[in-house]
This record gives structure tokens, C-alpha cells and sequence, in this order.
């Protein structure tokens, strides 16, 4: 039964399509048909290794859309398996769905290397029908990197294999993948043409979620014509049949794409409860995709509605995890909005540098583009060259039956046999005259891709000219940063130092003794930061090598702890010390110093009073091995993504009022990967444990 009236106005089917996709997401508490994985859970138990052999791999396929991270560990046992009973035919199964979810987790390079893999084994194996699925596989890999010509011929491959397979099913996935790639160049008359031989065959085999699939393609093929009411047709039968299963990726993503609909056409409400019941249903980890669309998507309406303190965030993140996968578009969109969002609160200077990051990311995508262009004509010469060759091949069988048809009739007469001479010249300068115009297109053809590589270089240069400029302007901002800090730093001490004579003179009442407290606390905490920014400086800018001495480690962790325990014994602690190592280590004393200094000042800062701190030292495997445990509120899972960057105050707070700048654990990553070292963190337990290692010499 449809969902929509067809008598209402596009506006109030659009809304009433919103509100009846929401309600039905919402009913939607599980991504997978529960009853099939639960049965084939409950058949493995008893199952021969061969079958279980199969139902890995079935539990692996269910898995694919909302839990990739599923898919790959069941693929992986079920490869395993496989190689060990062995199997004669099917083991690149696993391996295909193991790339399959890595290309839905981002990870193209991963996917790509699975795909080929899977390759490989259905050679070895003879498996046609895994060959065809391995094609169309790492067609998709290479339509999604934008290279259209390799995409072509890889689906090619397949679509050929599944027809010699006379498989439906396979037939039906290769005629979607054919339908994106004449979509991407424009030819919607051949997309709409393959989309349709997709749902037919898709209608025949039964599957809902298939035919669910292939009904948004095809609504997908339309908005791209602009034919707004005939997409959303397609999105209300893709929906109806989801609505019957338990789908939540599938729902997601029709849901995502009526939203941006209904966000084109001016809905100011709708949209964004979509996009956020979207993002309750997809992760960055299951579908980093629909994710990013999503969040993008809820950013642009809090933008439109003025509420720029809440698209701030959403905006850095899908910036940041744009930013990590290389995804341009997604990047560029949000550093335009980023710039746009920061004029409005602003911070002018921090809208200036995405807008100069957006007109970078533009000029490369610009650049992208045109390498498309340029696989497009490529794809497009590769298209009339094969037409070419197959006319000279229908050319060729006419020659062939004249010389049958001239050896059957042998006794006819000159004249007939004079006639067909000449009708068959006539057809040679014929398809000459073709041949010299097709030439002849292939050459302006190649001449306006010559003009396109021209323009590329040109725009090279201008891309190259506009890094150095960014690279000129990040040393005059690091220049001033250093003015800055050294000029601050003088008159904070000045500061300081009076205060302490303040102090020393005595004869203040409470109040001024109060206040002169609070002077030293703020004059302190600007020296730190300013000190810290100083030392991350230093350490960026001056990259000298460590200088390695001889140091006896027992003295030199006594010293340097006892400088620690008036500021532990202030908050009413303890630091105790097991050491270990009693003999004299080769390493740089300045480096160790400091590592200990920032992780032991942390453990202090960040400790509830009355609480013992735990540093030990040991030898093993040429390694000095240093550990420091407090028993502080620990880290939460996004602290520990953010550990050691830089300025990132974490969601602990320091417990005696101390200031934290979010620079410590920074230098003491930077000092360790200098020392050819490692660290860790262990937030197993209570509190927090960091270990470091670092290679060293003993005497």
C-alpha cells in the first residue's frame, strides 16, 4: 500500500513522507534479520567444519552493512577454517566480504587489497562465479576513486562471467554498478536502462532488501535528471518494502536521501530530525558515508536556523574525520561552513584560515575533476573504439559470406559476378571514408585532451605558489607566537617576584593575604603556559638529536622525585618509588628529565588529596622501563583519541585548582619518539598507569 496520496501537493507529500520514514526508523531498535543470525548461530554448534565453513560466511555477509567490524572478524575465522580442512572451492568468499566492509568502514586501500586477494584465490581455485563477484567488486573500488575507465572494464569482465553463469543475481548487482557509471558521465539514458534491468531481475529473485536497493538507485538516477516527483516515487516504494524488514542501514540511507530533498526544497523542520535520527542508527565505523552526510547535513540546518554554537562542533568533527580519510568534498563543504559559522561568532582570523583552507581543497577538487574529465574522454574513446573495431568485425563477415555466397554461385554469370565487384568496392571506400572521419575525431579529441593537461599544469603551479604562501604565513605566526610569549614572560615574573616580597614583608590582613594568593596563582599559571608553549615551540622548531650520557639512574630518579614531594605532601600525598636499576645507563639526561617531570606533575595535578602516587624504573630487553600510577579519575574513551595533542584539556580537572594547558602529555610524546622510545597508557584499573620504554645502554 503506498504511503502517499497521490493527490497532494509535492510540499505535504514530502512532509508526510518525512514523518511516516521517522516512525518507522524508530520502531527499528536492531540493523540485521536477528531470527536468520540467531539460527545460523544455533546450526553451527553441531555443524561439520565444512558447514560451518558456510555459515561463517553467511553470519559475515549479514553482517556487512550495520556492523563491518562483525563481518570482518567472523570472515576471518571462516578464511582460517577454510585453509586448514582445506576447501576446493569458495575460500575467496571471506576475503570478498572482508573488503566489502572495509569499503563500508572508508578504508578503500584495504578493500581494494582484499578484493584482489579474493581475485587470486577464485584463479587458483577455479571459481567463476567468485571471479565475477571479485570483478564487479573492485569496479566499485575504482568508481568510487573516480576512475571511470578501469571501472567500466572491470564491470565488463563481470557482467560477461555472469551471464556465462546465466546468475540473476550477480547480473543484477553488475547492472546497478554499469547504471552509476553511465550515471557519473551523463548518459542517463543508458542508467535509467541498466537501474531497470537491475529491479527487474532484483523483483524476480524475491529479495526485499535487493529490490529496496534497487529502487533507491533508480530514484537516485532520477534526482539526478532533476525529475524530483519521479525519484521520490522511488523512494516511497524502496521505503515501503524496507518498512517489512529489520534494515536499519538501508532505512538510514533512504532516510538521508529524503532529507536532503526536502532540505533543497526549503523544509526548515523535517530535515533535521531526520538527519539526527540518522545518526542514531549509523556510526562512523558502520557507515562512514551515510555518517558524514548526515552530520554535514544537520550542520547546514543549525547554520540556516543562526544556531552557529551548535554547528560549531558538528563541523569540526566532520572536518576532522573528512580530514583523516582524504574525503575532499566532505572536507571542503565543512571548511566552507566552518568559515562561514566563525564570521558570525567572530573569530575573524579563524574564518579567514578555512576560507583560504576551502579555496585550497576547492582548487584540488577543481583539479580532481578535471583528471575525471579526462577518464571520461578517455572512457568515451575507449567506448567508440570498441564500436569501431566491432563495425570492422561486421565488415569483415560481410567480406567473408561475399566469398561463400562468390564460391556457391561460381557458375553465374560475369556480369553478376562484375556487379558484386563493384557493389563491394563501393562498401571498402565506404567504410574508408568512416574510418578517415573517425581518425580525424580522434584527433581533436586528443588535442582537446592535450589543452585539458595544460590547463592541469597551470593550475599545479598555482596551487604550488599558494602552499608557499601558507607555509610563509605559518612561520610568521609561530614567529609571533614566540615575541609574544617572551615578551609576557619577563613581566609575569616581575610580577611574581614582587608578590613574593609582598609576602615576605608580612603585616597584610585577610583579605590582602587572600588576594596576593590569588595574584600568585595567576602569575603562576601564565609562566606554565607560557613555558609550555616555549618548550612545544622549542621542540617543533629545533630538532636536534638526543645527546646521550652517562647517567647513575638511581641518583638521578631520587633527585628528580624529591623535587616532587613538597607539592605531593601540600595535597596531604605520597609518592613512592621502586627502583630497579642500580647501574649507570647511556642516555640523554635532559630528555628522561623532563618525561618524568611532565608525568609526574600530571599524577600530582590531576589526584585527589590524600592519595599516593607510584613511580617505578626497571632494566629489561636494553630498555629502561618507566612507570607512573596515580589514582585520579583515569581517561575516558575520547580523552584517550585526544591524548597527546596538543592544547587538549581532557575531561578530568586538575583537583586543587592547579592550571592545566593540555601541553604536558604532548612534550612527553614528542620527547619519547625522539628517544626512539614508546608509551602507553593502562586505564584497565582504577586511576591511570602511563609506561614508557626507551632504548638505552647500560655501563
Amino acid at each position: 500500500m503506498p504511503l502517499l496520496n497521490s493527490t497532494l501537493r509535492p510540499k505535504a507529500r514530502f512532509q508526510l513522507f518525512a514523518i511516516a520514514v521517522l516512525a518507522l526508523v524508530a520502531n527499528l531498535v536492531q540493523g540485521q534479520n536477528l531470527k536468520v543470525i540467531d539460527s545460523i548461530r544455533n546450526a553451527m554448534r553441531n555443524a561439520p567444519e565444512r558447514k560451518q565453513f558456510e555459515l561463517l560466511n553467511a553470519i559475515g555477509f549479514e553482517y556487512r552493512f550495520s556492523f563491518p567490524d562483525s563481518t570482518i572478524y567472523y570472515c576471518t575465522k571462516a578464511y582460517a577454517l577454510g585453509q586448514r580442512i582445506p576447501v576446493s572451492t569458495g575460500l575467496s568468499r571471506p576475503l570478498s566480504f572482508i573488503g566489502l566492509a572495509k569499503a563500508n568502514q572508508g578504508d578503500y586501500a584495504a578493500s581494494l587489497d582484499y578484493h584482489n586477494r579474493s581475485l587470486v584465490v577464485a584463479e587458483e581455485q577455479k571459481d567463476t562465479l567468485q571471479l565475477a563477484h571479485g570483478h564487479n567488486n573492485i569496479g566499485r573500488i575504482f568508481f568510487d576513486k573516480g576512475d571511470l575507465v578501469r571501472a567500466y572494464n572491470q564491470f565488463v569482465i563481470s557482467r560477461d562471467l555472469f551471464e556465462k553463469l546465466n546468475d540473476a543475481s550477480g547480473l543484477a548487482y553488475v547492472y546497478r554498478s554499469l547504471a552509476n557509471v553511465f550515471k557519473a558521465k551523463e548518459d542517463y539514458a543508458n542508467a535509467l536502462q541498466n537501474s531497470e534491468k537491475a529491479l527487474a531481475l532484483r523483483k524476480a529473485l524475491g529479495d526485499p532488501r535487493a529490490i529496496s536497493s534497487a529502487y533507491m538507485e533508480l530514484g537516485l538516477v532520477y534526482q539526478d535528471m532533476d525529475t524530483t516527483p519521479l525519484a521520490l516515487k522511488q523512494f516511497e516504494m524502496a521505503d515501503s518494502i524496507a518498512s517489512q524488514m529489520n534494515d536499519r542501514i538501508t532505512k538510514a540511507e533512504i532516510t538521508i536521501g529524503i532529507a536532503e530533498i526536502l532540505f533543497d526544497e526549503g523544509d526548515a523542520e523535517n530535515p533535521g530530525s531526520m538527519a539526527e535520527d540518522v545518526l542514531t542508527i549509523v556510526s562512523e565505523r558502520s557507515n562512514q558515508k551515510i555518517f558524514l552526510r548526515a552530520r554535514l547535513l544537520l550542520a547546514k540546518i543549525r547554520t540556516n536556523l543562526g544556531q552557529y554554537a551548535k554547528a560549531l562542533p558538528i563541523l569540526t568533527a566532520v572536518y576532522t574525520g573528512s580530514e583523516t580519510t582524504g574525503n575532499l568534498a566532505f572536507q571542503r563543504d565543512a571548511a566552507l561552513l566552518l568559515s562561514v559559522v566563525h564570521t558570525k561568532l567572530g573569530n575573524l582570523i579563524v574564518a579567514k584560515d578555512y576560507q583560504f583552507t576551502y579555496q585550497i581543497l576547492q582548487t584540488k577538487i577543481y583539479n580532481e575533476d578535471l583528471n575525471k574529465e579526462i577518464e571520461r574522454l578517455q572512457f568515451q574513446l575507449q567506448t567508440e573504439k570498441t564500436e569501431k573495431e566491432n563495425e570492422l568485425l561486421k565488415a569483415q563477415q560481410v567480406r567473408d559470406e561475399a566469398v561463400i555466397a562468390q564460391q556457391r554461385f561460381e557458375n553465374m554469370t560475369l556480369l553478376i559476378v562484375v556487379l558484386f565487384v563493384a557493389v563491394l568496392a563501393a562498401f571498402a571506400w565506404s567504410v574508408s571514408r568512416k574510418r578517415k572521419a573517425i581518425n580525424r575525431k580522434l584527433e581533436e579529441q586528443n588535442r582537446y585532451i592535450l589543452s585539458q593537461r595544460e590547463e592541469i599544469f597551470k593550475q599545479n603551479e598555482i596551487l604550488s605558489h599558494n602552499n608557499k604562501e601558507l607555509e610563509l604565513l605559518n612561520h610568521e605566526k609561530d614567529t609571533l607566537m614566540n615575541i609574544v610569549a617572551h615578551d609576557l614572560k619577563s613581566p609575569l615574573n616581575r610580577i611574581s617576584g614582587l608578590t613574593h616580597i609582598l609576602d615576605r614583608e608580612g603585616n597584610l590582613s585577610s583579605q590582602q593575604t587572600e588576594l596576593l594568593h590569588l595574584i600568585k596563582e595567576c602569575t603562576r599559571g601564565g609562566i606554565d603556559l607560557i613555558s609550555g608553549l616555549l618548550d612545544v615551540h622549542a621542540l617543533n622548531e629545533v630538532r636536534e638529536n638526543p645527546k646521550p650520557t652517562a647517567i647513575l639512574f638511581d641518583e638521578f630518579l631520587r633527585q628528580k622525585v624529591q623535587a616532587f614531594f613538597p607539592i605531593a605532601e601540600a595535597k596531604g600525598g605520597q609518592i613512592r618509588v621502586n627502583n630497579l636499576i642500580e647501574k649507570r645507563v647511556i642516555s640523554d639526561a635532559s630528555y628522561l628529565g623532563r618525561i618524568i617531570d611532565n608525568l609526574l606533575s600530571n599524577a600530582i595535578k590531576f589526584s585527589p588529596r590524600g592519595s599516593v602516587i607510584e613511580i617505578s624504573a626497571g632494566w629489561k630487553g636494553g630498555c629502561i622501563h618507566l612507570s607512573v600510577k596515580d589514582s585520579g579519575p583515569g581517561f575516558t574513551p575520547q580523552d584517550i583519541k585526544q591524548l597527546y595533542q596538543k592544547f587538549r584539556k581532557l575531561s578530568a580537572q586538575p583537583t586543587a585548582g592547579e592550571s592545566s594547558h593540555g601541553l604536558g602529555l604532548a612534550i612527553v610524546k614528542t620527547l619519547v619518539d625522539r628517544l626512539g622510545g614508546t608509551i602507553e597508557l593502562d586505564a584497565s584499573s582504577k586511576g591511570s598507569e602511563f609506561l614508557v620504554r626507551i632504548p638505552a645502554e647500560s655501563l
